[in-house]
């Protein structure tokens, strides 16, 4: 047990002393504020003085970082790049939310092997979903600076994007499962763990086996939109928790 206290206890210390709440507040509004209107507003340009008329039925999401479809394609490499920033610390922090309290039961040798054991292995599944996540952040942060126009000889584009959206599937599908199944109540409801384990993932075999009649480019954007539907929830229920202890300190 000596060696899992070495492992936990500075993991632990690192958290505590890095996400601290302005850090993850400034994070939270930073990502909203920058890639949702900014994606709105490169659709919006795209749409209405590109020379194809962009749309999401025929239109990839890349295809708003290429001057071929848009005349301001830097919009989206901008705001893949920064929402990719400030995501990671958004991301350590919800794992360090999942995995609050705990280091207590593991530890406690009063507890039953069968409950300390479980309680590792959910703490194992999000660590590893915080693994993919933090993959799916630079991923997004590829995509951004290898966009279609600069994808290179390596076609680093496409790699990039293969990267965020399995990045943020897989993360979604193991905090889900973490989030599912902890005994312990926390801050994310288990109806959102549930949709984090079957909405992407869904979205994803669509993707790639995808229906006559629907494209696989709208089939993209439905992958954009089912992380949205477990993102911005989770980035309120952090905001709505900080909030919550500015109340209960006054």
């Amino acid at each position: 047990m000596s060696l899992l206290n070495s492992i936990v206890l500075p993991i632990n210390r690192f958290f505590n002393q890095f996400l601290n709440q302005n850090l993850i507040k400034i994070c939270v509004y930073v990502s909203l504020v920058t890639f949702l209107p900014g994606l709105l507003i490169g659709v919006i340009i795209a749409y209405f003085f590109g020379p194809e008329s962009y749309n999401i039925i025929d239109n990839y999401i890349s295809d708003l970082g290429s001057i071929r479809f848009t005349p301001a394609p830097l919009i989206l490499d901008t705001i893949a790049m920064i929402t990719a920033c400030f995501l990671v610390p958004v991301f350590f922090y919800m794992t360090k939310i999942l995995m609050s309290g705990t280091e207590s039961i593991i530890l406690d040798s009063n507890n039953s092997l069968f409950k300390r054991i479980y309680y590792i292995h959910l703490d194992v599944i999000a660590f590893f979903g915080l693994l993919s996540l933090l993959a799916g952040a630079v991923g997004l942060f590829g995509v951004g600076l290898f966009s279609e126009d600069r994808t290179t000889k390596l076609g680093l584009h496409f790699t990039f994007s293969v990267i965020v959206f399995a990045g943020l599937a897989i993360g979604a599908f193991l905090n889900g499962i973490a989030i599912l199944f902890y005994l312990k109540k926390t801050l994310f409801p288990r109806l959102l763990g549930l949709y984090m384990m079957v909405g992407p993932f869904i979205a994803t075999i669509l993707f790639i086996f995808p229906p006559i009649t629907t494209t696989r480019s709208f089939l993209e954007w439905m992958m954009l939109f089912s992380a949205f539907i477990w993102l911005i929830p989770i980035a309120f229920l952090i905001l709505r928790s900080f909030k919550s202890d500015e109340i209960n300190k006054t």
